[in-house]
């Protein structure tokens, strides 16, 4: 679909830049390339699955109010760090517009650190 979209509209552009008006071709051409580069961005970024992970030494007060609130689940390892010693890694999958719930179940729960990846895909 998309190659016979673009030979349709570069069909479009020659026909524009010859008939028309050169400047009025390029900067019709110029919009277009700027405007699909936007939509695509966006429209990616929004589509895009978050991987949060949260290191913890208390994952239970955590995975339950992940459970209710974004009636996802975790998948939870033992970890060590240095520092704080024996803890638990939690990693959980969610769509953009559950990061914000996800970051205040996080700051409720004090001694966690976390980090936001973003994910291009996930094989099943």
């Amino acid at each position: 679909m998309m190659p016979i979209l673009l030979i349709f509209n570069g069909i479009v552009y020659f026909v524009a830049f010859w008939v028309i008006n050169t400047n009025a071709a390029l900067m019709s051409l110029l919009v277009y390339v700027v405007a699909t580069t936007v939509i695509t961005n966006v429209t990616d970024h929004f589509e895009s699955i978050k991987q949060v992970t949260i290191i913890t030494k208390n994952p239970e007060a955590i995975i339950q109010e992940i459970k209710n609130e974004l009636k996802k689940t975790c998948t939870v390892m033992d970890s060590y760090g240095v520092i704080a010693g024996e803890n638990k890694t939690l990693i959980c999958y969610i769509n953009y517009f559950e990061l914000q719930k996800m970051k205040e179940i996080i700051s409720r729960n004090k001694g966690t650190f976390s980090t936001v990846s973003t994910i291009d895909e996930i094989l099943r």
